[in-house]
């Protein structure tokens, strides 16, 4: 059930980004929000690698 929540909310959250994407590059800003965009996918993707390490980490001392 978290599942399908988490699933909701970043399907939302990814059409949102994609929606201001559209918006900014009527207004000229397309570069702009697209730099911050990938940022904020590599932050994420990072957190991620942090967390699988760590879970693969402690789960070999268990």
């Amino acid at each position: 059930m978290l599942s399908m929540f988490i699933l909701v909310v970043s399907s939302i959250a990814v059409l949102f980004l994609l929606f201001q994407l559209i918006k900014a590059s009527r207004q000229g800003r397309f570069l702009q929000t697209l730099r911050d965009l990938l940022i904020i996918l590599l932050a994420i993707l990072m957190t991620a690698a942090i967390f699988y390490i760590g879970f693969r980490f402690f789960r070999t001392f268990i």
